[in-house]
């Protein structure tokens, strides 16, 4: 059993249209934030999760493709995994 401590920061929509970047945008924001809280401090920077129900769009797939900190999550890999 691993013993590893992951942190993430994650927001989910449950919007009828794809996610995209502007969502991205808003995690990594509250990501360069998060460092100013009292008691804030991690040993690596957080991943950054986005679920949606709709999907995302192909510009944010794309990032994502490109980042190892980025994850979406839509709904075939939530009830289904990958």
């Amino acid at each position: 059993m691993s013993t590893a401590t992951e942190t993430a920061i994650g927001e989910a929509k449950g919007t009828l249209t794809p996610v995209g970047l502007p969502h991205l945008e808003r995690l990594e924001h509250l990501e360069r934030l998060r460092g100013l809280l009292p008691g804030a401090r991690v040993g690596a920077p957080p991943g950054l999760l986005l679920f949606a129900r709709s999907g995302f769009t192909g510009d944010l797939r794309r990032e994502a493709d490109r980042r190892d900190d980025v994850e979406p999550v839509d709904l075939h890999r939530m009830y289904r995994g990958e």
